[in-house]
């Protein structure tokens, strides 16, 4: 089965197209203000650089957040279309659970945490020890000193968030442990990841409802009203 996976919950948005478990290629996009205008010529050009068409894909794997809200939308929208034209199944995830995928067999717990702006930040921990991603808390968004309370054991930090905050989760370590933080080139969730978690779900059997598919709403998009204008672009975080 071929795999489309679309993953647009941060600036660093990238698509990929995988066989079984084989990775058959991976574009990387900036996910700025013409995202919604290159998204689906990218997907064309990278199904045509495989030499495959659309008719040829078997699922749609779609980040569902949380993240930018504009360019979720996208994203989303995206693989809906695709879904319902194509009759193929399509399933969602989280991009923080997508996220932790970059670290896997880690022997500690993995946090992983994006900027969710207004000074808060969306974090969930995960075990990664088995080679699998397994949940210890639910997605959330948090302020830096609230996930610091959730923090109970030595941590491995992955995603811009921890990058943006390291020095407060260095210099805050109420858990009595040294924090570990990944290498910059892992902090973002890839589309090579979320095929492989799509894969995995068609293989068992898992799909979701096309229409029903939606960001992940951790908190109001307001920000999508207040930022239009603003350094941010207009992009809501949800």
């Amino acid at each position: 089965m071929r795999v489309l996976a679309i993953e647009t919950s941060t600036y660093s948005g990238s698509i990929a197209v995988s066989e079984g478990d084989r990775i058959m290629g991976e574009l990387y996009l900036d996910m700025g203000p013409s995202h919604s205008e290159r998204l689906v010529p990218a997907i064309d050009r990278m199904l045509s650089d495989l030499g495959i068409e659309r008719k040829d894909l078997g699922g749609i794997a779609v980040s569902l957040g949380p993240g930018s809200f504009t360019a979720l939308r996208v994203g989303i929208s995206t693989a809906k279309g695709l879904s319902y034209s194509l009759g193929i199944p399509v399933t969602g995830a989280s991009s923080l659970e997508i996220l932790a995928m970059n670290v896997p067999f880690s022997p500690l717990q993995v946090c992983a945490v994006t900027d969710a702006r207004k000074g808060e930040l969306f974090a969930a921990l995960f075990r990664t020890d088995d080679g699998t991603v397994s949940r210890i808390t639910e997605d959330m968004v948090v302020t830096p000193g609230g996930l610091l309370e959730t923090i109970k054991e030595k941590t491995i930090f992955i995603g811009e968030g921890a990058l943006l905050y390291r020095d407060f989760l260095e210099d805050n370590e109420s858990w009595g442990e040294v924090p570990v933080f990944c290498p910059s080139y892992l902090n973002y969730p890839r589309a090579s990841a979320l095929a492989f978690y799509g894969y995995k779900r068609f293989a068992g059997g898992h799909a979701d409802e096309v229409m029903g598919l939606a960001p992940m709403y951790l908190r109001k998009p307001d920000a999508e009203l207040t930022a239009k204008g603003s350094q941010h672009d207009g992009n809501g975080h949800n």
